[in-house]
């Protein structure tokens, strides 16, 4: 059975409610300010309290953490995250997750806006290369792609459905994500995906798109 997918679009971030067999599961969970509308999306679906399997969170920015710890609290859901990106979570600092701690992207985003808005929470469980989901009722698998950050993950369910946090955008044509840690890595965890069996990806920011169009756009 495929899941349905409810997106929670902003004009800056995504996040996505999977509907599954069990209850839900949801992918990313935006700015703290996009709590209103996330609240109203999960009511709409019909998710109450003990029915959110797993919060998923694909990187560990503010932009896609902000609503974890109400979730945690209101839910009762628990909040899977790459090792990686733990310590950002829990002390507020999103250069924690990176390489590159001394760039333009860490002067101007993260000890400084980031320290002021950013909700601190615990994560509940740890997920890494390979990892299942089955036992949240979601048949998808965990795949490490770093390049935006250290311990950013993406999220193949079967079907090909692909979350693929900021390592992809579409917010004017599919292209890899301006922000950058590791160019490297980032050009390689693109790369792989190409191997994957892969139908539509959501990324972070934009609309989702297909593999295809992706590389219309990046015939290298």
């Amino acid at each position: 059975m495929k899941s349905e997918i409810i997106a929670i679009n902003s004009s800056i971030s995504n996040a996505y409610l999977l509907k599954t067999k069990t209850g839900f599961v949801l992918i990313d969970a935006g700015f703290s300010w996009q709590r209103g509308k996330l609240r109203k999306t999960l009511e709409t679906a019909g998710c109450k309290p003990g029915d959110l399997k797993l919060v998923v969170i694909t990187h560990a920015d503010f932009d896609h953490t902000g609503n974890c710890a109400w979730l945690q609290k209101k839910f009762k859901a628990p909040i899977a995250i790459h090792r990686a990106e733990s310590a950002v979570v829990e002390r507020g600092r999103m250069l924690l997750s990176r390489k590159n701690r001394r760039g333009v992207f860490a002067r101007l985003m993260v000890d400084v806006m980031g320290l002021f808005i950013f909700r601190r929470f615990k994560p509940d469980v740890y997920v890494g290369e390979g990892d299942d989901l089955a036992r949240y009722g979601l048949g998808a698998r965990i795949y490490h792609i770093p390049g935006h950050s250290m311990g950013s993950i993406g999220i193949l369910v079967s079907g090909g459905d692909f979350f693929c946090g900021d390592l992809l955008t579409n917010e004017k044509k599919p292209d890899k994500s301006t922000l950058v840690d590791d160019a490297a890595e980032m050009d390689a965890s693109i790369e792989r995906l190409k191997s994957l069996d892969i139908k539509i990806i959501y990324p972070g920011h934009g609309r989702p798109f297909t593999m295809a169009e992706y590389t219309r756009h990046h015939p290298e």
